[in-house]
């Protein structure tokens, strides 16, 4: 009778371990899941950048037809819209060589914390030193130096600050996204 109860006791020990090591690989499957689904939203911010860059490359030639502001203004802006691009393949790219169904979880940590203390850096520190020297020099551009007879250039500083702060919401969106889900995966591996 007690090896038969011992015998029964094993089975369903065996069953129990069979079902723990089940939901060990479900959970794990359901984090590398959720990973990859997260990763789109960092994904996207890059691709708008390029998107961006690629615009970009259209500026010059058609100032060269309509002459709306000077050559060095389109050059510079074209060469910023670049560099944030290549700014943006540098920092995803430890992120592009993530495989989110095979890589350790602490290196996914590793490089998410790494992604996202670099994205946030290339925001507050150099955006700042950039942005607001290029905008005093759009404002003469626009406003000063080539504004129509009759309007003043305050309208067209007021038109360009309302474009600024449009473009820095979109921006600042798109930023968000990114930022938010490498925190959301960096949580899940936390979570785990």
């Amino acid at each position: 009778m007690e090896e038969k109860d011992f015998e029964e006791m094993r089975n369903q020990f065996a069953i129990l371990k069979e079902q723990l090591n089940n939901q060990e690989i479900i959970s794990d499957r359901l984090i590398r899941e959720t990973m990859k689904i997260k990763n789109k939203a960092i994904s996207e911010a890059k691709q708008t950048s390029y998107v961006c860059a690629a615009i970009s490359l259209t500026f010059y030639p058609l100032n060269r037809l309509v002459h709306a502001w000077s050559d060095g203004f389109t050059i510079v802006t074209c060469a910023l819209i670049l560099l944030s691009a290549v700014a943006a393949y540098y920092i995803h790219k430890p992120v592009d060589e993530l495989n989110f169904m095979r890589d350790d979880f602490s290196k996914v940590a590793k490089v998410m914390a790494s992604f996202k203390k670099h994205y946030n850096d290339s925001v507050y520190y150099l955006a700042p030193v950039v942005v607001i020297p290029y905008f005093v020099w759009a404002c003469y551009e626009f406003a000063w130096s080539r504004s129509p007879g009759g309007k003043s250039p305050w309208f067209y500083v007021g038109l360009l600050l309302a474009g600024g702060v449009v473009g820095g919401i979109i921006a600042y969106h798109y930023h968000s996204k990114a930022v938010n889900a490498a925190q959301d995966i960096i949580d899940e591996i936390e979570k785990d």
